[in-house]
């Protein structure tokens, strides 16, 4: 039988990384990534928005933290007084639960002591086919003394072309 030569002592093996770890936690942060950037896009739902003649680019990022987006969808039936599909962070509220919430809101963020106003940004966005007295309702429960958000913003969007819509 023949035996193996030993490798000796001063003879030294390469050394070997493991993989392992690193692929394990690579995989993990993809799958992060991935759920995360699914939620942030739960808040938007895809609506017709109306188009602006004269608008101005969202710049502020920094007060991504205090906004929140609510979607007004079309009724789904044709009678204009039926109430449109209110959206907030996913969850479709009924106008009580949209009161509350925005309360509970408004009061994370009060510029002062309680009664003051709100610092929380509320970008609406409207479907273009909603009819206009379901944004105002939003906008007086927004104004509500209890809620006091003032800081608006509408959602809208360019023509095709990529200009600003033009008066017919």
């Amino acid at each position: 039988m023949a035996k193996k030569e030993r490798p000796k002592a001063d003879e030294a093996k390469p050394a070997e990384f493991d993989m392992t770890p690193m692929i394990d936690v690579t995989f993990q942060l993809i799958i992060f990534f991935l759920i995360a950037n699914d939620l942030s896009k739960k808040e938007i739902v895809d609506l017709q928005l109306p188009q602006a003649l004269h608008s101005i680019q969202d710049q502020d990022v920094a007060g991504e933290e205090r906004r929140v987006i609510i979607n007004l969808e079309r009724p789904k039936q044709d009678p204009p007084e039926k109430i449109p599909t209110v959206t907030v962070k996913g969850q479709v509220l009924e106008r009580e639960k949209l009161k509350l919430y925005l309360r509970q809101e408004a009061d994370k963020k009060r510029e002062g002591g309680p009664g003051s106003p709100s610092a929380v940004f509320v970008l609406i966005r409207a479907d273009r086919r909603a009819p206009w007295v379901h944004v105002q309702y939003v906008m007086q429960v927004l104004a509500d003394q209890n809620i006091a958000m003032y800081k608006l913003q509408f959602a809208t969007t360019k023509s095709a072309d990529g200009k600003s819509a033009r008066p017919q």
